[in-house]
């Protein structure tokens, strides 16, 4: 059975209770601005009243200059009183024409000025509330989510909601009104020639009905085949070099061709369909038309009607088929900001899974003792991370973490960054569990260097303070020549000032790691985290920037998860992991003696100078 509540629309079905759940949802932020909603909808009643009562004007000259139709009508002694002869009357009515003009145009500019301001602030509060609401979310909710879509919900499909919010109302009002006041004023003139007006109502609706049933599946096909046109482009734009490496251009065009032909014959159709609608609409109206003409001109010349009011009734049915295009459109466009609305909700409904409790404390200045008592983590989608670890690591110890890929590795620094919480067992620093302390105290003294590296599209001197805005221009080249990179940034054209672009993809990806190694080590962190930190460094440079965490005037206490076994004995102790355990855990050298498999590993290393790490299995 249709649902009573459910309008079909070119865009889709709009799902009335669907619709004002969304409404509700986002009320406060037309609640916040219904002020100007108010001066935009008596606005928009001006621009109705201007709209009515410009046909009036052409009538009086009809029926008053050009003859005497109105002569003793209200409108005739009304033109009488304000004027002493005909000319006189026609220069009446070209002012009022001018004025009635100027009034619509005054109204519709306030109305839509109005309308797009409220709109637009709306548009601007939700993003910057849905953004907040992200920055509150733990790392997990993205890693499961895709960044695309994330975007389109925090651009287009806001965007979009602002028909719903604010155009909406005031658009479909305002057109209601005109069609309401319209179809009176034309009941009044000629009831005969209104119902022979409405009679194009029935066809015309099983028309538009029944073409866009198939018109919304053409443009529906005609979508897809663009999304698959632009996924092949976004394809091989992203990897011209493979594909010129390869030979693959003609291949290529080829393929996108084929693709690009399908989606032209796709949106053909389409278009032809619309058209179809657009002339059988057109031809059903001229029939209507010329039966209105018929009967309308033979009232006049029976003196039933004026000249005038047969002009006023025609420019009324007119006049009518632009606000019920302009609804027809709105709520189309509303179907779609539903839509929209409910994902945009559905982001806002996502509750952070790791947030401060409110017995949560500040954290105290960090010595730097990390203990792992018994931990054991699984991801969401059921991968198991960490099993029945236990770790004590002391202030101002120097811990390498080794082990195959995926053997838990990174776990342990996101658990330490508290992204997560253990699903079993403690995470402690200092005898702190970092679930009684707030996120932002604890963060505030770790400094991390993740394994993909993240720049700004901001300045090299910004990249590097962002941990520490504060920081003045000596401690943040104090920074750069800890790690190495002065030398590269003072050859950048603006050096410290020289903005990076998007993803600094202008700088090598040793350059970039080291400038977020400064990042991390400008905040004099009492816990450094850093994984894989040598990624895109030559041996040389490897260990040079090794210095500022290695050296023995560096006092955090440092975790340094590494691929390669080399230079393990700079180390205060090694950590063997596999399958979320710990192997072992011992200086380098007594794990060369006691460990087999790492011994065996770190010969291999050595022997291929590449950070070749397989599975570890217990000593």
């Amino acid at each position: 059975m249709p649902n009573p509540l459910t309008i079909k629309t070119a865009r889709g079905k709009l799902d009335l209770r669907q619709a004002r759940l969304v409404r509700r949802k986002f009320g406060k932020y037309v609640h916040r601005y219904r002020g100007m909603l108010i001066v935009a909808g008596i606005a928009a009643l001006g621009a109705t009243a201007a709209e009515l009562a410009a046909p009036w004007t052409i009538k009086a000259i009809f029926d008053y200059v050009l003859t005497d139709a109105a002569k003793d009508r209200p409108l005739g002694r009304l033109l009488d009183y304000l004027s002493n002869d005909k000319n006189g009357a026609l220069l009446v009515i070209c002012v009022a024409i001018i004025l009635i003009a100027l009034l619509n145009a005054l109204f519709s500019f306030v109305r839509d000025v109005m309308l797009a301001k409220a709109g637009q602030m709306m548009v601007g509060d939700l993003r910057q509330d849905v953004f907040d609401h992200l920055q509150k979310l733990p790392p997990a909710e993205f890693e499961q989510r895709r960044t695309g879509d994330l975007l389109t919900r925090l651009s287009g499909d806001i965007t979009m909601l602002r028909q719903m919010l604010c155009d909406a109302l005031v658009t479909v009002g305002q057109g209601v009104l005109i069609i309401i006041a319209m179809a009176a004023a034309m009941l009044w003139l000629n009831p005969l020639l209104t119902a022979i007006a409405l009679a194009i109502v029935p066809p015309t609706a099983w028309l538009t009905i029944r073409i866009s049933r198939d018109i919304r599946k053409a443009a529906r096909r005609a979508r897809e085949k663009e999304s698959e046109v632009a996924s092949i482009a976004h394809d091989v734009l992203g990897a011209m070099a493979v594909v010129q490496a390869f030979n693959r251009e003609k291949v290529e065009c080829e393929r996108f061709g084929r693709q690009n032909r399908s989606s032209v014959r796709a949106g053909v159709r389409s278009t032809r369909l619309e058209a179809k609608l657009s002339r059988m609409v057109s031809i059903t109206s001229a029939v209507a038309l010329c039966g209105i003409l018929y009967v309308g001109v033979r009232s006049v010349a029976a003196g039933g009607m004026t000249a005038g009011d047969l002009l006023v009734f025609l420019a009324y049915l007119r006049a009518m088929a632009k606000p019920v295009r302009r609804i027809s459109k709105v709520t189309g466009a509303v179907a779609k900001a539903t839509t929209c609305g409910q994902r945009v909700a559905e982001l806002l409904a996502i509750r952070p899974q790791i947030k401060d409790r409110e017995e949560a404390v500040e954290m105290p200045p960090v010595k730097g003792r990390i203990t792992f008592d018994n931990v054991s983590f699984g991801y969401p989608n059921g991968t198991p991370a960490l099993q029945s670890v236990t770790l004590n690591i002391e202030p101002g110890e120097r811990v390498a973490i080794v082990g195959p890929s995926g053997a838990g590795k990174s776990t342990l620094i996101k658990l330490l960054l508290r992204f997560y919480d253990p699903a079993a067992g403690t995470v402690s620093i200092d005898n702190h569990d970092l679930r009684s302390i707030t996120l932002a105290s604890l963060r505030r003294q770790i400094g991390w260097v993740h394994q993909d590296t993240v720049l700004f599209s901001l300045t090299v001197r910004e990249n590097i303070a962002l941990g520490k805005r504060d920081a003045t221009d000596t401690e943040v080249a104090a920074a750069a020549r800890r790690v190495r990179a002065e030398d590269f940034i003072n050859q950048l054209p603006k050096g410290y000032d020289t903005p990076l672009g998007q993803s600094a993809l202008t700088l090598s990806g040793g350059q970039r790691q080291r400038l977020a190694l400064a990042r991390a080590l400008l905040r004099a962190p009492a816990l450094l985290l850093l994984d894989e930190p040598a990624t895109g460094l030559d041996a040389v440079t490897r260990r040079e920037v090794s210095e500022a965490w290695l050296s023995p005037d560096h006092r955090a206490t440092t975790l340094v998860i590494c691929h390669r076994l080399v230079e393990m004995e700079r180390f205060d102790r090694v950590i063997l992991f596999s399958g979320g355990r710990v192997v072992a855990a011992a200086p380098h050298v007594e794990l060369l003696e006691t460990c087999r498999q790492y011994a065996r590993l770190h010969e291999m290393d050595r022997a291929q100078g590449e950070p070749q790490v397989e599975e570890a299995a217990p000593c």
